[in-house]
């Protein structure tokens, strides 16, 4: 009888040492969009997004960090923070400007929140930086002035063989 009272006494020693050494699991929930407007911009324009913050063990406000990354290839092209505070949860628009010299291509955006304790979540999404009006400009351009070498050369061509037949 004294041997069964003392497996059960560890038994429950043993549960409550897991339980208590068990990792901390909060139950924040974050979640990113980009609006079908947003999925296509120019470099140097605003890349809007929303942020959708779901925090139900929170009882009161807390300080949230939040990173925004813009990366292309594993390359950060661009960086932001902003400290938002929220108490269950919070739904928010945000920008992250797209520096001009970015290349067309596709782009991610990582959205990182932190608390100043265990607290991290990380979220991506991901948009296209297509050509301004100015890179199409410059493009027909080119062409154009390909072209019109093209016709200038053809045409020397033919005059200076038209002089030799005569």
């Amino acid at each position: 009888m004294i041997l069964k009272i003392i497996k059960v006494i560890s038994a429950v020693f043993i549960c409550v040492g897991i339980l208590v050494n068990a990792p901390y699991v909060n139950a924040l929930s974050v979640s990113t969009n980009i609006s079908e407007k947003y999925a296509e911009i120019q470099a140097g324009d605003r890349l809007y997004f929303q942020i959708d913050i779901k925090y139900p063990e929170n009882p009161q406000r807390k300080d949230l960090r939040l990173n925004y990354e813009v990366t292309k290839d594993g390359e950060v092209v661009a960086q932001s923070q902003v400290l938002k505070a929220i108490e269950t949860q919070a739904q928010f628009l945000d920008f992250i400007v797209i520096p001009e010299s970015s290349e067309t291509g596709l782009y991610n955006l990582k959205v990182k929140i932190n608390d100043y304790d265990n607290l991290s979540e990380e979220v991506a999404t991901s948009f296209k930086v297509v050509a301004g009006k100015d890179e199409e400009l410059k493009t027909y351009f080119f062409i154009l002035l390909g072209v019109i070498s093209l016709v200038a050369i053809l045409a020397i061509i033919d005059i200076s063989v038209s002089k030799r037949k005569k």
